[in-house]
């Protein structure tokens, strides 16, 4: 595949405590040694990125460049569709990763800025499955829909990055995600859901229902390690009615991924739409927003998206 010919760089500069912001004029030095000819289009409120990708994609950029955290990054997938429809499906979508969280990236063992560097002109993409998520708005007075390229989770992962949200992220990804689960955990009562994965009915009382297209969440945590972004499905863990002690015990095994091993803790399942409701609020998670809640009907759809990666025909080596 050949390199692009016209490329938009969108920048949150609000995105790692407003690091992004400042760091920018050195970055951009070193993006256009790699990129000589690019737009700067900046952010300045929320979901302005996604704004800022469409305008793009309808002038004509054949690749998008995404700068900031996984927040941008959810941002900038949702510019790349208008509606239910593409805007450019020969477009193509490069991360890098400058944010609190970078869990996509780690998906894509995108590791550092080098390597994030060598991609931005890169003529290497592969075509990876993408998240529509029809929710209910905070109320529950309206519907909207939403993509994710990652992972989206419902119960106490709405919670906590409800908690996460409201917070500040100066701890960085790692501890301002435990630090939110464990207050999370601390009052959190597990609500009744009723599920259909694929047509299967499933009604229980669950700490979190994940459904996983990337490896990583949470500022790190291997949440679904045989997940692969180009399987046309998704991997979706359905966990048990499991209380604060026994969840704290088993969080050594949540962060590594062998939690999935535990057929007492987790059901597991491969699935292409997932249809949740519950009686009580249940919150959303999409790649780290918290947008709205339940009911929700959440599908998968196969290579929708040209992504960026290292040259490897494996999009989510770990």
């Amino acid at each position: 595949m050949d390199g692009p010919k016209k490329v938009a760089v969108i920048v949150n500069p609000r995105s790692a405590n407003g690091r992004t912001g400042k760091a920018w004029p050195a970055l951009e030095h070193r993006f256009r040694e790699v990129l000589p000819q690019f737009d700067v289009l900046k952010t300045d409120r929320p979901w302005h990125a996604a704004e800022l990708t469409r305008q793009a994609l309808h002038s004509g950029c054949d690749r998008i460049v995404s700068v900031g955290g996984d927040g941008t990054h959810h941002e900038v997938l949702n510019g790349f569709f208008d509606g239910y429809l593409p805007i450019n499906p020969a477009a193509s979508l490069a991360i890098f990763p400058h944010g609190t969280g970078s869990d996509l990236a780690r998906t894509l063992g995108v590791l550092n800025a080098a390597n994030a560097l060598s991609l931005l002109n890169g003529s290497y993409s592969m075509k990876v499955d993408v998240g529509r998520v029809t929710f209910t708005l905070p109320g529950g007075a309206a519907q909207e829909v939403r993509y994710f390229i990652n992972v989206a989770d419902f119960g106490m992962g709405g919670t906590v990055v409800e908690c996460v949200n409201r917070g500040t992220k100066r701890l960085g990804p790692f501890l301002t995600f435990l630090t939110a689960l464990l207050r999370t955990l601390a009052t959190y009562r597990n609500p009744l859901i009723k599920l259909q994965i694929d047509g299967e009915l499933l009604e229980q009382r669950t700490v979190n229902v994940i459904i996983a297209n990337g490896k990583y969440y949470g500022g790190g945590i291997h949440v679904a390690r045989e997940a692969r972004m180009d399987s046309g499905s998704f991997e979706v863990y359905v966990l048990g009615d499991i209380g604060f002690w026994k969840a704290v015990v088993n969080l050594p095994r949540f962060y590594t991924g062998s939690y999935i091993d535990r057929t007492d803790l987790v059901r597991r399942f491969t699935a292409h739409r997932v249809v949740a409701h519950s009686d009580e609020r249940v919150l959303l998670n999409l790649d780290g927003e918290q947008p709205g809640q339940l009911p929700a009907a959440v599908e998968v759809l196969p290579s929708a998206l040209r992504l960026v990666v290292p040259g490897s025909p494996d999009p989510t080596r770990a």
